[in-house]
């Protein structure tokens, strides 16, 4: 099976280019219909059997048949989490049927994840001390979703739908996927290649966006490109799912043994480290705008004014450090740093060069520019189109909530310092 949809891949690619129509090419690997503008360049097919190829590449890592003689555990609690990530794979075929699923499959979608969420609970609760916190955050994501599909169908008041939107959703999933693949490193029946696939599947979004941002100018290219980082992260996702089915009954080292619950004192010093880290990831979640401080001022006008004080100041490098920032990149030199002293110093000076320069960034440019949003508080302004219909506007991050997140992540890390919580060097 595939081999043959990798055929039709490229079967489809040469047709594409042969005909000047991406149409077939664009169904068969984003399982969409395709922009009616969208041109058949070397670019754009490039960008899209690359996308097809990760799926190809998912479906064979499913697909390929047990690696191990026995295919299920004997165990009624391994069995069961297995049965339950491959049903939650099996149902990303509908995606390939079904381009935009409707709102009852996308509540069944969210069962069978907080089925696999539940099912996957003893696997945490061996390993981590607070696996409680993994299992809410996950099925309050999956919660999220669904009551928000329900609210669409039928058609309850907007304020429904803004107070569970994707920022809660992300966050809740974001949590219980890191601590999984936490559970899975220290757990003896999952390799490291099945946790590296799940690091990939949380990470490619926002890799990838970085990565395309000189394509931001290019067009139709770009907006094939943003709906393949979004296949391909659905499509190390499926991976990770899969591989961790097979790999339930493989020949790796048996469960972890069971660790008992921590006490007060160390639940405390689990929530603060925690705590450091995710309150850095709170102003990009509330922020429909990839940047920190670019979505009030804009970069050029922003290198302009740097300039009087600091010569030299290269717009590509204030836009790389905006897009850092925004997308709560600052979490992982502070998680690094949670694990590692050598690290300490470097990320408690990012976290406070960072709370400073955003303030004083936006008070050498004057504040924010007249064109844009208002940047000094957290803003939702209102909008309208020239035919008068008024659309709910882009929420927007002041760069002073990222201020606080870093002082509040910088307080908390020298906190861990100074009580002797933070490893040493190995």
């Amino acid at each position: 099976m595939t081999g043959g949809y990798a055929a039709a891949l490229v079967v489809a690619a040469g047709l594409a280019l042969a005909s000047d129509d991406v149409g077939l090419l664009w169904r068969l690997s984003l399982f969409t219909c395709a922009d009616e503008d969208a041109a058949a360049t070397w670019p754009i097919v490039t960008v899209l059997v690359l996308a097809g190829g990760l799926w190809a590449w998912a479906l064979w890592q499913s697909l390929r048949g047990l690696p191990f003689p026995k295919p299920f555990s004997d165990d009624r609690e391994t069995r069961s989490l297995q049965w339950a990530l491959f049903a939650a794979v099996a149902f990303w075929a509908f995606y390939a049927v079904m381009p935009i699923w409707p709102w009852w499959a996308v509540v069944l979608d969210a069962l069978l994840m907080s089925a696999v969420m539940v099912l996957f609970h003893p696997v945490l609760r061996r390993v981590l001390r607070h696996a409680d916190l993994a299992l809410g955050a996950g099925l309050l994501a999956q919660v999220c979703v669904a009551v928000t599909e329900v609210a669409d169908a039928l058609d309850w008041p907007q304020g429904w739908r803004t107070a569970l939107d994707d920022n809660l959703t992300g966050l809740g999933t974001l949590v219980w996927c890191g601590l999984a693949l936490v559970a899975q490193r220290r757990d003896g029946r999952w390799g490291r290649t099945t946790v590296w696939y799940g690091v990939a599947s949380q990470l490619a979004p926002f890799v990838l966006l970085i990565l395309g941002q000189p394509l931001m100018e290019a067009g139709d290219l770009y907006g094939v490109y943003d709906e393949a980082t979004s296949a391909a992260a659905d499509a190390l996702f499926v991976i990770w799912l899969a591989r961790s089915a097979h790999e339930l009954a493989g020949p790796y080292g048996g469960p972890a043994p069971y660790a008992p619950p921590a006490g007060g004192r160390a639940a405390l010093t689990s929530a603060a480290r925690l705590t450091a880290c995710v309150v850095l990831l709170l102003p990009p979640l509330a922020n429909y705008h990839a940047a920190w401080i670019g979505s009030h001022v804009p970069i050029d006008r922003l290198a302009r004014d740097l300039s009087d004080v600091a010569a030299g100041v290269s717009p590509a490098l204030l836009r790389g450090l905006d897009l850092f920032v925004g997308l709560g990149g600052l979490a992982v030199p502070v998680l690094v740093a949670l694990h590692r002293r050598a690290v300490f110093w470097p990320a408690m000076g990012a976290l406070l060069l960072t709370a400073f320069a955003g303030p004083a960034a936006m008070a050498l440019t004057g504040g924010p520019d007249p064109g844009l949003y208002d940047g000094w508080v957290l803003t939702r302004p209102d909008g309208a189109d020239p035919f008068g219909t008024t659309f709910p506007p882009p929420l927007t991050v002041s760069p002073l909530w990222v201020t606080a997140a870093c002082l509040v992540s910088a307080a908390l890390l020298l906190w861990s310092r100074a009580s002797g919580r933070l490893p040493g060097k190995g």
